[in-house]
């Protein structure tokens, strides 16, 4: 390593300055991360993309500074800023990508109500046994909207909303279940949440297809064949989703007349 290279770098008052103030807007991202009130998904994804961003930024600054010569002709600094923003977007894509959806299920765990001694805890252990995969903890969401999801990565969860039990019926229910567990089961959760993210948080469309948006279509109707398979019928959970489309729709139509 070149010693009087990292010291010049380091002396230099607009590189150290550059550093210094990625590092401190990646800590004020954290920062207003832990202290931010609201529930909005979007902002809280959005801070931590900016918080991986800032932090991977400075790395990749000293190295390519550090050997410009060697990487670029002439020392072409306008090639090696758009070369290092696009690798610092692309890095921490697939970092924000990865870390988002632990993040954003360990607060959805903390935020809902844990199920235990219930029927659907039985049901669900049941089914569990027989895919031969954890029996996964369920967690009701404090919240009207018809939401289910689940999360395989450590601990498998299942996530349903109030909402879910309020509008459909035991076996749509049910159904819906199922469904989830079939995505524990082929692991496909963590790629699905993560494909969710970056498309939400990264402006390259194709990175986001890359990390699942391309089989996410396949994911859902292996699940949906899995729940039709162990019900032997499809009227359940065609049923289910039906009614959370037109709960949907009409959450919509509400927004819009009230707009």
């Amino acid at each position: 390593m070149c010693t009087e290279c990292t010291i010049a770098f380091f002396l230099s008052p607009l590189k150290s300055g550059i550093v210094a103030f990625s590092f401190l807007i990646a800590i004020a991202a954290l920062v207003m991360l832990r202290r931010l009130k609201t529930s909005d998904t979007k902002k809280r994804l959005t801070l931590l993309y900016v918080h991986v961003f800032a932090f991977v930024f400075p790395f990749l600054f000293f190295i390519f500074f550090r050997g410009c010569q060697s990487y670029f002709s002439g020392c072409d600094k306008a090639k090696a800023i758009i070369a290092m923003l696009a690798l610092t977007a692309l890095i921490s894509t697939l970092v924000a990508a990865a870390v988002a959806p632990i993040v954003f299920v360990k607060r959805q765990a903390k935020k809902g109500a844990l199920l235990q001694n219930s029927y659907w805890n039985r049901f669900v252990g049941k089914q569990a046994e027989a895919l031969s995969i954890r029996q996964p903890k369920i967690y009701v969401l404090n919240t009207a909207a018809p939401v289910a999801f689940s999360f395989s990565f450590l601990s498998p969860k299942i996530f349903l909303s109030a909402g879910m039990f309020d509008i459909l019926a035991k076996k749509e229910i049910e159904a819906i279940m199922l469904h989830e567990l079939a995505h524990i089961k082929n692991g496909a959760s963590l790629l699905r949440l993560s494909g969710h993210v970056a498309r939400l948080l990264s402006p390259f469309a194709r990175l986001a297809n890359f990390l699942g948006g391309g089989s996410v279509a396949g994911e859902e109707a292996a699940a949906d064949d899995y729940a039709a398979r162990v019900q032997r019928t499809c009227r359940h959970l065609n049923s289910a989703k039906a009614k959370v489309t037109d709960y949907s729709n009409c959450s919509r139509s509400v927004r819009v007349n009230e707009g």
